[in-house]
């Protein structure tokens, strides 16, 4: 029988928007946002879209997923109705030893895969880190651990008074540069994006959590949940559009100490556990 959905290769699901940690060049502007989906308005996306898309994994993340209230029921819902995808938890992974067993426990009762990602390396941190992966791997999880300190990309710039700045590119030539073009479609409220950048600084801009130098991101068009198969094939099959400039058209990396700078070195225990923007 003919697959009636189009596939995907990544659906991402910013199920919070706020995160613990507030690091610099955020793709996903953790450190600007706050707030969370609740269940109930998730699951009203999942069920819209279930008919049209079938993604080969679906990712819950954020912000910091950790940080959902109905965590557990979203972990179920989500493959409940993909049920014919891969699952998999994207997370900084300090809130860990906050967690009670039962998100553990949903966690392998629904295979998901877990991505632990470590966004510096510092004694300080790595102290944290290392315990709070332990906590996983008592609960019988092997994480993947994505070496995010490795290499961060700026996706936007730092203006002097330290908001958040588009850059202004060549549409074309930051498509050229873009590291997820096509690969991580993102819903967010009921609507599909080609990328999570333009998903996430429009809702910033929506949200009034960036000002206005981000009208750019606002003027996309993403798919609403009543397109027909043709739009949803053509949509992602589209090349660059207009407020592709938002982005670089070269890759610039953060380095270690800009991605964690608001944090201050001395102050890492209260800023990783529990400290953040999640209101």
């Amino acid at each position: 029988m003919e697959e009636l959905r189009v596939r995907l290769i990544n659906l991402e699901m910013n199920v919070v928007y706020a995160c613990n940690l507030k690091c610099e060049y955020c793709s996903h502007l953790g450190r600007f946002m706050k707030g969370h989906v609740p269940l109930k308005e998730l699951l009203v996306w999942y069920k819209a879209w279930n008919p049209k898309i079938h993604p080969e994994n679906v990712r819950i993340m954020g912000g910091e997923p950790l940080l959902h209230p109905d965590l557990e029921k979203v972990i179920y819902e989500t493959r409940k109705h993909w049920n014919d995808s891969s699952i998999e938890l994207i997370t900084n992974g300090l809130l860990f030893s906050k967690m009670d067993a039962c998100i553990f426990i949903a966690l392998k009762n629904i295979q998901a895969n877990v991505t632990v990602s470590k966004h510096f390396d510092d004694p300080s941190y790595n102290k944290i880190f290392d315990k709070e992966i332990g906590v996983l791997e008592y609960h019988g999880i092997l994480p993947r651990i994505q070496q995010s300190n490795g290499g961060w990309m700026k996706c936007y710039q730092i203006d002097s008074l330290g908001h958040p700045k588009p850059f202004d590119s060549d549409p074309e030539k930051a498509w050229n540069n873009c590291y997820v073009r096509n690969v991580c479609a993102t819903l967010i409220d009921n609507q599909l994006y080609r990328c999570p950048q333009l998903g996430c600084f429009s809702y910033a801009r929506r949200k009034g959590f960036v000002n206005q130098d981000w009208k750019t991101a606002l003027e996309y068009k993403p798919l609403s949940s009543n397109c027909s198969r043709k739009d949803l094939e053509d949509f992602m099959n589209a090349g660059a559009c207009d407020q592709c400039s938002i982005c670089p058209e070269e890759f610039q990396y953060a380095d270690m100490y800009e991605k964690i700078n608001p944090f201050g070195l001395p102050a890492f225990h209260r800023y990783f556990c529990g400290g953040g923007n999640h209101e």
